[in-house]
């Protein structure tokens, strides 16, 4: 299959993107995963961590919808970088500074300051991460999963957890926290553990993104994100950052109140802000906490266009 259309390369603190608009091109929308596998291709294709399509209808009253497919072309959910990279397109193609967009059930807002790449992206009121079991943390430290023990010794000593929570900021993410900044350097080593991780029977059918952090300086912290439908390590990850924040958050008490924390990546900065409330009827969250006013904020540039003419 052979399509031609126009597209933009993005990115967002070291995500990269392909942007085709659909409102300006018709693209064949029941073909993505086929188109999403060829041009992200980093060999045969123009590379990205993954395709966005700007679609100009919203069923919830958004001014557009924004559909992403991973590079592997499976349905990514909610990708926070990609949100950032398609707002600021939006914003320099008619849409306001401000202005809302749909992805699935979800309507998101968001800001491009004016005269600058910085995007703020506001998300759905969140539950609070949820602590895993010591038990699956101990396999962790055994550098394994229970699914791919005979891959422990290889790795064993390299990185061992003091924590661990499952976090849902619009998708599916593990923190795992560790206080060596050596041990969460993204080495093919550490991408064999999480990619075990990535597929364990905790996470089925659709797996997890799996996030290593750690924090030296209060509100400060340090992420490598292996991403579910990369199948590696990415320069950064937008729900990784907030998934990390409020994680970290939970981890040394989960107080109430405005937050702030600052998270480095290999592509630069990421801000991520939220409010922890206290108990709450809505909140399904085992501490019976819910994160409201959840800011993603960070850089997104347009870096080349050209024309996509299919392999």
């Amino acid at each position: 299959m052979s399509e031609k259309f126009h597209f933009l390369k993005l990115e967002a603190t070291g995500n990269d993107f392909i942007l085709v608009d659909a409102s300006k091109q018709d693209i064949p929308l029941e073909h993505l995963e086929h188109i999403a596998l060829e041009i992200c291709n980093r060999k045969t294709g123009i590379g990205a961590d993954g395709l966005l399509i700007l679609h100009p209808i919203s069923t919830l009253g958004a001014d557009y919808t924004m559909i992403y497919k991973n590079a592997d072309g499976s349905d990514a959910g909610m990708c926070g970088n990609g949100g950032r990279a398609i707002a600021f397109y939006a914003s320099q193609n008619g849409y306001s500074d401000t202005h809302r967009f749909q992805v699935h059930e979800q309507v998101y807002e968001a800001f491009v300051h004016p005269g600058s790449h910085h995007v703020e992206i506001s998300f759905p009121d969140c539950d609070a991460p949820s602590s895993i079991a010591n038990e699956w943390l101990a396999c962790v430290n055994k550098g394994s999963t229970e699914q791919s023990t005979q891959q422990a010794s290889t790795f064993s000593s390299l990185f061992k957890a003091d924590a661990a929570f499952r976090a849902y900021p619009q998708t599916e993410h593990v923190v795992l926290f560790s206080n060596d900044p050596l041990a969460i350097q993204p080495t093919e080593e550490l991408a064999k553990l999480a990619h075990s991780i990535r597929n364990d029977e905790l996470f089925h059918p659709r797996g997890t993104n799996v996030n290593f952090v750690c924090s030296q300086q209060a509100n400060h912290i340090q992420l490598e994100t292996y991403e579910r439908g990369v199948e590696h390590f990415t320069l950064a990850c937008g729900t990784g950052a907030i998934a990390s924040a409020m994680a970290m958050h939970m981890k040394e008490g989960g107080k109430t109140g405005s937050q702030l924390y600052h998270v480095t990546v290999q592509g630069g900065l990421l801000e991520v802000s939220f409010d922890c409330s206290g108990t709450d009827t809505l909140t399904r969250s085992e501490h019976g906490k819910l994160f409201k006013k959840v800011l993603l904020k960070g850089p997104a540039r347009i870096v080349f266009n050209g024309i996509w003419a299919g392999n």
